[in-house]
């Protein structure tokens, strides 16, 4: 590990954030269970990492799996990296399709995981999305959450685009049913006043991740190892940029109240509003 100090503000600055966000204790490092943050580069690397991860442990824990029956699944309104992760990580995926309300809900998903186990597929992986890129509609998380848990499906939960909104209580029961996902993100360099790049990933077990991604040659190896995060293991580069000095920035100039006010002059801001 070449930088402590920088690994120790992330992990910091991502309890803040998980905090501001109200999300459940497993995913904060100080709650000291499995779970813990890290900032990605973009949601599209999120959403790709959650996959691998989840399909590392589908084919770990399920007896007899191969790579060409996992499938995993996401609304018809999902972002175009959703899809490309599935193209990267080399499963396919189902793109369902979203109600009235360009909504997925969960008899949909519900329907289409029977329809796969009934032809001897594994259904692995969901992405649910909160603000779509299209027209910001939100997935019924909680209906996906409940069959994702019944089923021992990993949920990962995209809100690059709406995320930032959720600081506000207000706006706080968009998201709820996090508690069911398995990974989360957001973009903070969308609506927080932070510079590109800097995606916001919480997950309830980190070494879910890491087991998916550890190679650890001599040359690698430190004497820290076990003892705090070595976020090279959670991420597809190695290499990484120190991204939350600049959170760091933003919360202590703002505080959490600065930002909830700017976050309620901002126009778009009205269409949660009117979804509300």
């Amino acid at each position: 590990m070449s930088s402590p100090a920088c690994t120790e503000l992330e992990m910091v600055m991502m309890d803040w954030l998980g905090k501001a966000l109200q999300l459940p204790e497993h995913f904060l490092f100080e709650s000291k269970g499995a779970g813990g943050g890290v900032i990605q580069g973009t949601a599209s690397e999120a959403t790709l990492v959650a996959l691998l991860a989840a399909r590392s442990r589908t084919l770990t824990l399920t007896e007899g799996a191969k790579l060409e029956n996992l499938v995993s699944y996401a609304s018809d309104q999902s972002h175009s990296s959703v899809e490309r992760a599935a193209l990267l990580g080399a499963v396919k995926m189902r793109l369902l399709p979203a109600d009235e309300n360009l909504s997925l809900r969960g008899e949909t998903l519900e329907k289409a995981i029977r329809e796969d186990r009934e032809k001897g597929k594994i259904p692995f992986y969901v992405v649910a999305t909160l603000g779509t890129t299209n027209t910001c509609a939100f997935d019924n998380l909680k209906e996906i959450g409940q069959i994702c848990q019944r089923e021992k499906i990993w949920l990962h939960i995209d809100a690059a685009y709406a995320g930032s909104s959720f600081i506000c209580p207000e706006f706080r029961p968009f998201l709820d049913g996090v508690e069911y996902a398995d990974s989360f993100n957001f973009n903070p360099h969308k609506w927080l006043l932070v510079n590109f790049d800097c995606s916001a990933m919480w997950v309830r077990d980190q070494t879910e991740i890491t087991e998916a991604f550890s190679v650890n040659p001599t040359y690698l190896k430190h004497d820290k190892e076990g003892q705090i995060p070595d976020y090279r293991h959670w991420q597809i580069p190695l290499g990484r940029r120190f991204r939350s000095l600049k959170l760091w920035f933003v919360f202590r100039m703002y505080g959490i109240e600065g930002l909830r006010k700017y976050l309620r002059t901002v126009s778009v801001f009205s269409c949660f509003r009117i979804i509300k």
